[in-house]
C-alpha cells in the first residue's frame, strides 16, 4: 500500500486533458449505441485523467464515485486480509468500464480499485450515470449484456484454470483477454504487459516470461513490449482446450 499514490480528496481533476477527444473514446461504449443525441447527453459529464504511477483511485469500504472507462493501462480489484495478504479478484483493461455495480446498489465495494502505472481513464460520476440511467431505462439491457458478457469470461477462466497445465492457462488467459478488449478475427493485437500475465497467472514474470516463449515458439503468438501478438486466435484456443497439448 505504501508504494500507491492516494487521490486527495480534493483532487478532482488529476491530470486532465482538454485536448482528448472523449466523445471519440465513448462511441463504441454502450452510450455510444444510445444514439448520438443521448451521447452528447452524458459526455459534459466525463473528465480525463492520467496517472503516471499506481494509485489507489477508491478504497475499499468508500463508496465509489467514479465510472471510469480504461483508455490505457488497467484497473485492478484488489481484495485484502485481515493478514494483510493482497490478492487481485479482478483487471479491467482497455475499453472496459470498472464498474457498474455500484451505479445501480448503494453498497461501498469491499475491495480496492487500483490503476496501474501509465494508466488514462475516462471518468463518469456516478451520480450523473445512475440519473441518466433513470432517464434512459432503454440503456439497462446493453449494461447488463457487457457485465453478463464479463462474468462468462470470468467464470471461464476460473473453471479452466484450475484443470490443465500451466502453458493451456496462459494461452486461456491471453484469448480471455483478447475477447475482453474485443479482438476481432484470428489475429490482432493485445496490449498487455508481461507483469500484469503473470499477477492474474498467479505466477512470478519469470515464470511468466517461459510460458510465454512456449506459445511463441508453437507459433501462436509474438512478444513484444507492452503487447502480445496473437498470430492465431483459433490455434491459441485450441491448444488452451486441448487435453495432451504439445508445444514446439
Amino acid at each position: 500500500m505504501s508504494k500507491l499514490r492516494q487521490i486527495p480528496k480534493l483532487d478532482l481533476m488529476v491530470n486532465p486533458r482538454p485536448d482528448m477527444n472523449i466523445r471519440a473514446f465513448m462511441q463504441p461504449t454502450v452510450f455510444g449505441r444510445m444514439g448520438s443525441e443521448m451521447l452528447e447527453e452524458i459526455v459534459r459529464y466525463a473528465r480525463v485523467e492520467r496517472y503516471e504511477v499506481p494509485t489507489l483511485l477508491n478504497a475499499a469500504g468508500e463508496p465509489l464515485q467514479w465510472l471510469r472507462l480504461v483508455i490505457e493501462g488497467h484497473i485492478e480489484l484488489v481484495a485484502r486480509r485481515a493478514s494483510g495478504v493482497e490478492i487481485t479478484i479482478s483487471d479491467i483493461g482497455t475499453g472496459a468500464w470498472a464498474t457498474w455495480l455500484p451505479c445501480f446498489v448503494a453498497v461501498a465495494p469491499e475491495h480496492d480499485f487500483r490503476s496501474s502505472a501509465s494508466s488514462c481513464f475516462i471518468a463518469l460520476p456516478v451520480s450523473e450515470v445512475r440519473a441518466f440511467c433513470i432517464r434512459h431505462p432503454e440503456i439497462y439491457p446493453l449494461v447488463f449484456a457487457e457485465v453478463s458478457q464479463r462474468m462468462r469470461l470470468l467464470m471461464e477462466w476460473t473453471g479452466q484454470s484450475v484443470l490443465v497445465g500451466p502453458e493451456q492457462r496462459m494461452a486461456k488467459l491471453i484469448h480471455i483477454l483478447a475477447r475482453d478488449q474485443k479482438i476481432q478475427g484470428n489475429s490482432g493485437m493485445l496490449k498487455v504487459k508481461q507483469d500484469r500475465l503473470a499477477g492474474l497467472a498467479r505466477c512470478s514474470r519469470q515464470t511468466a516470461n517461459a510460458l510465454l516463449s512456449q506459445l511463441e515458439k508453437a507459433g501462436l503468438i509474438n512478444i513484444s513490449y507492452g503487447k502480445v501478438e496473437i498470430l492465431n486466435m483459433t490455434g491459441l484456443l485450441s491448444f488452451a482446450d486441448d487435453d495432451a497439448p504439445q508445444p514446439a
